[in-house]
Order: C-alpha cells, then sequence, then structure tokens
C-alpha cells in the first residue's frame, strides 16, 4: 500500500469501477460505472465511499471501502446493507441483508492491490460463495481506477 500522495485527506474524485464475476459454468457478466467518490486516508487506513447507479441495479446505495493494508472490507448501506472482508489467502463469513431477506455469503481473498502515488489503483479478486446456492463459488474481479487532483 503506497500512501505517498496524501496531501488531501478527503478528496472527492471520479471513479470508474469496473467489475466482472464469472460463474461456474464460466459466463462472463461485466460492468463499468463512473461515478463520483470521495477518497480519504485516516489512522493508517485508506477509505474510498461512492453511490452505486443504476448500472450497478443498486442505485441509492452507498458502497464504503476501507482497506489497512491486510484486509479490504466493503460495506454497502442503503437499501441493500452488507459488510464483506476479502484478506488474501482467508475465508470470512458475510451477511447481506436485502428486501427479500438476510443472505449468508463466504468471500475468500486471492488478490488486494490498493495504489495511490497520484493515480489511485485499487484490484481486489475474491471467490464469494453463497449459502444455499449449489454451484461452485464465482470469482470477483473488481479495478477501481481514478485521477487524483
Amino acid at each position: 500500500m503506497d500512501f505517498r500522495i496524501m496531501n488531501a485527506l478527503n478528496s472527492t474524485i471520479q471513479v470508474k469501477v469496473i467489475s466482472q464475476i464469472i460463474d461456474s459454468s464460466g459466463e462472463k457478466t461485466d460492468m463499468t460505472l463512473y461515478t463520483p467518490a470521495t477518497y480519504k486516508h485516516e489512522h493508517n487506513k485508506a477509505f474510498l465511499m461512492y453511490e452505486e447507479t443504476e448500472v450497478s441495479g443498486m442505485e441509492g446505495v452507498k458502497t464504503l471501502l476501507s482497506y489497512d493494508g491486510k484486509v479490504l472490507q466493503i460495506k454497502r448501506f442503503g437499501h441493500l446493507n452488507s459488510l464483506l472482508r476479502v484478506e488474501v489467502g482467508e475465508t470470512y463469513e458475510n451477511t447481506y441483508k436485502t428486501q427479500y431477506g438476510l443472505f449468508l455469503m463466504k468471500t475468500t481473498g486471492k488478490k488486494i492491490k490498493w495504489t495511490d502515488s497520484g493515480h489511485l489503483n485499487i484490484e481486489f479478486h475474491y471467490l464469494l460463495e453463497i449459502e444455499g446456492d449449489p454451484n461452485p463459488p464465482s470469482e470477483v474481479h473488481i479495478i477501481i481506477e481514478a485521477e487524483r487532483e
């Protein structure tokens, strides 16, 4: 994790969020989202918060990423509420609360890269298993990019 360019503790930036989900049959679902975000660094953690849009199917939901150099947390709040934890080589049980009920999910971290040296680049990969789904876990790949002013 490289936080050399952290002059502004609370920066508003435009981010590009690229996500790809590969299910157990190999079928890929791709999505690219452009949205304003708030980026800050405090107490040896980096935080990025943005609002989802109709592109992601979660319009109005806020997503907060936090990273301490080891564990990446993805918190969503609004009409969907969840907290997913991703750590390379570790499996976490997580909850995802929707209008249809509570889902239990497991995440197993494969890769986390978070760099900021004037150009913010976040990349993480994890396996996602939904309790009760007989299919093997899906692969989730996320890339977030932004030019910092």
